[in-house]
């Protein structure tokens, strides 16, 4: 007969290991909503900074029917282009909170979901959002064969375009707009004609003759 002591138990699971990985799918979880927000927040900015740029161009075009000129460092400049190039401040605004401030943000949050990533394939899950992301998002241009183009550099390149093109604009506008001179309606009467006055005054006795009765005009 066996002796029951000799028989082998199965060690009890600990419950450390189920609630660790849960917890940890839940911290991943958070991080991935925080990656999410920053990237909301950035993608709001551009919105407001193309909002913005569209209306100074709006107001310059307004300003062309009134064709302003003033003195600037000893060149006449257009009031139009000056409203166009001063929406590079603003520009400049919102890149500064979107380049420096909330992209940095990003950037962190994105390694922390990447550290997160790591840990859960450590116990076991297939979690490659983050390092896919990272992996997927730069890419070549046939300008740059040899430079990656990272998701800082988009953003260069989107504001870079928005300051370019107000530029552009602002100086076609600045320097090309000049005021028409305006023709003058109060033209002298030819010499010897009667005044218009009384040409029309005579035109109107000789029409009325015309119509009264033969018998009155005798």
């Amino acid at each position: 007969m066996a002796d029951p002591d000799s028989v082998p138990t199965t060690p009890p699971v600990s419950p450390a290991q189920p609630s660790l990985g849960a917890g940890q799918v839940e911290i991943w979880k958070k991080i991935v909503d925080v990656q999410q927000h920053f990237n909301d927040l950035e993608l709001r900015i551009r919105n407001f900074a193309l909002i913005v740029t569209g209306a100074f161009l709006g107001l310059g075009g307004y300003a062309i029917k009134d064709a302003g000129i003033v003195k600037l460092l000893g060149f006449e400049v257009s009031i139009a282009g000056l409203v166009v190039v001063s929406a590079i401040f603003p520009l400049a605004a919102f890149y500064f909170m979107d380049r420096l401030w909330y992209h940095r943000l990003l950037d962190g949050s994105v390694d922390a979901g990447i550290e997160a990533e790591t840990a859960l394939k450590d116990l076991g899950y297939k979690v490659d959002l983050g390092s896919k992301i990272k992996q997927r998002s730069p890419f070549k241009l046939w300008l740059t064969k040899k430079t990656m183009i990272h998701s800082a550099m988009k953003m260069d390149l989107f504001y870079a375009i928005l300051a370019g093109s107000l530029l552009l604009i602002a100086a076609f506008l600045g320097f090309g707009i000049r005021p028409q001179p305006v023709a003058d309606k109060t033209q002298p009467a030819a010499a010897g004609a009667p005044p218009a006055g009384v040409a029309t005054n005579a035109a109107n006795t000789s029409m009325q003759e015309k119509q009264l009765p033969r018998d009155i005009r005798r």
